[in-house]
């Protein structure tokens, strides 16, 4: 007995050494970890010395401008950095009634200087605008901006587009139901506005089975949400083909993914073509309407509504944080102090989020406001929490002093 119970220790132990000396001409194998990512800095402008300003720029840390005549780009790249394009989407005149998008109730509505994003007028001439940005020399790439549709800091009316003609008939081609869409948004600016059950579905929405709720009783809602995706994605799809056809990569400045879904805009439509994604994270953008910036967007409608200052307050900003995630970044239920800054937590947040949304390969440099006053600890959110880099909006002569925090 003595000497089966003896064996069996020697055969553990043989094992057990085999075990860990597998693991250890594993460890020795194995190649060495990947060096992490050099970080990389972006800028909007260069000013208007941009041979002077270029130089400056690169000793700073800086990698790429973005915008500029061909001076400038010429600057850029002589002094060692990349020079990128930008070009907008549905710009379009107030006075081009043929080409606006048109609300829930009829109304003509321009939203950021835009038109519908379904006119062909308006497509054919933008995608015209990036084949000739596409040829440009020495141009690394071109961002894509505005291509999408109105977000709430719009105000609610734009916010509720587009029901014209021309995207009656797109729906039309792409197989979704427009009569639905009209109803159940018409019912959304209902409850928006206080009627019917809106006092008592507030707090219910505050939860992802009230919002789910609320989805199952409304369809023709989620159809307009994916109705706005699958045009603006076609867009975007475009606009990549002309890029690509010529050699550019392709970058977006995208909405942050907790408000990217009310415009039209899919991380995951846009992660198989696009090469470099810039969510717009400007916490404390000063200037109304402040379109894409956090403070505006989520404090724009309870503003324009009249909440601030009534009983209602709390809650409806409450039910705004809730539905986008920000409630335990955003700790005020205040409409004036989050129209006036949310906390750099709320730019982690959005960038952990679009990270966790896009595939390793792809870049994510989320783009943050420029004259920040906590400019450090918004950097550190945003490349601690999964970004390759981090790019500034917009030039300003004092740009050096604003983001020397953001390079430690």
């Amino acid at each position: 007995m003595k000497d089966v119970n003896r064996r069996r220790f020697l055969q553990t132990a043989a094992a057990a050494g085999m075990i860990a000396g597998a693991a250890a001409n594993a460890q020795e194998a194995a190649p060495a970890a990947a060096p992490a990512k050099r970080r990389k800095y972006w800028i909007y402008g260069c000013g208007d010395q941009p041979e002077e300003t270029a130089k400056a720029m690169r000793g700073q840390g800086f990698d790429v401008v973005v915008c500029g005549d061909a001076k400038t780009v010429a600057a850029v790249r002589a002094a060692g950095m990349e020079a990128w394009q930008c070009g907008g989407a549905f710009g379009t005149a107030e006075t081009d009634t043929e080409n606006l998008a048109v609300d829930i109730e009829g109304k003509p509505q321009v939203w950021f200087g835009s038109g519908s994003p379904n006119s062909p007028a308006i497509r054919a001439k933008n995608l015209e605008s990036y084949r000739a940005m596409a040829a440009m020399e020495g141009v690394t790439g071109v961002l894509v901006d505005g291509c999408r549709f109105a977000s709430p800091g719009s105000g609610l009316m734009p916010f509720l587009t587009d029901f014209s003609t021309h995207s009656e008939k797109r729906a039309a081609e792409l197989g979704f139901d427009f009569a639905l869409m009209k109803r159940d948004v018409g019912a959304l600016l209902a409850l928006v506005q206080g009627g019917g059950d809106a006092k008592r579905l507030r707090p219910w929405l505050e939860s992802p089975a009230g919002a789910l709720e609320a989805l199952t009783g409304l369809p023709g809602l989620l159809e307009w949400l994916r109705f706005r995706r699958a045009c603006a994605t076609a867009h975007f799809r475009d606009i990549s083909e002309i890029l690509h056809g010529a050699g550019k990569q392709m970058g977006v400045y995208i909405f942050t993914p907790s408000l990217a879904p009310l415009v039209g805009q899919s991380y995951a439509d846009l992660a198989p073509f696009v090469d470099v994604f810039a969510p717009m994270i400007y916490r404390n953008y000063p200037d109304k309407p402040g379109i894409a910036c956090l403070n505006w967007e989520l404090a724009c409608l309870p503003d324009e509504l009249g909440v601030a200052g009534t009983p209602d307050e709390a809650a409806v900003m409450r039910l705004v944080l809730a539905f986008t995630g920000l409630d335990r970044a955003v700790t005020s239920r205040r409409v004036r102090h989050i129209l006036t800054a949310v906390p750099p937590e709320a730019v982690g947040h959005e960038t952990a989020m679009a990270r966790a949304q896009l595939p390793p390969d792809k870049e994510l440099a989320p783009i943050v406001y420029i004259d920040d006053p906590q400019m450090a600890e918004t950097a550190d959110q945003v490349l601690t929490h999964g970004a390759d880099g981090i790019a500034f909006f917009l030039y300003k002569e004092e740009w050096k002093r604003m983001t020397a925090p953001a390079f430690g």
